[in-house]
């Protein structure tokens, strides 16, 4: 009967332990930064990360903007910009991996979007829009 006693209370602590590590660290979170350094308004702006989609309201010229997020799972990113004018660009770049966090800069310029940062381990930059 000790035993039994024993082993649900080492049980239960190993749950109690579980619960307040997960508390103290949450899940996998990334960050994407916009920066607008094309010389043009930015109407909207949209991130993909596989079934997430982070919408960007309008960024002036100079400005920036930032999304907080929740990695889903290996991915990557796909950005869509849509200028006043009505140009768009267009970037799939950058990888994200479930147990890292993540953090990236996505620069806008006149006629391509350049992934400029991508920090922390299980992270690489890619490629920039064609």
């Amino acid at each position: 009967m000790k035993k039994a006693t024993w082993r649900a209370v080492v049980l239960l602590g190993a749950i109690a332990l579980g619960a307040w590590l997960h508390s103290c660290f949450p899940p996998d979170i990334g960050v994407v930064v916009l920066q607008n350094g094309s010389g043009r308004d930015i109407a909207r702006a949209v991130v993909r990360i596989r079934e997430i989609e982070l919408v960007f309201p309008k960024i002036p010229d100079g400005g920036f903007s930032a999304a907080r997020y929740e990695i889903p799972g290996d991915a990557h990113y796909e950005v869509l910009v849509t200028f006043d004018s009505g140009k768009t660009l267009r970037l799939e770049s950058g990888y994200v991996t479930s147990g890292m966090d993540a953090f990236d800069v996505m620069v806008v310029r006149e006629d391509e979007i350049i992934h400029q940062a991508s920090e922390g381990p299980g992270l690489s930059a890619s490629r920039n829009a064609p």
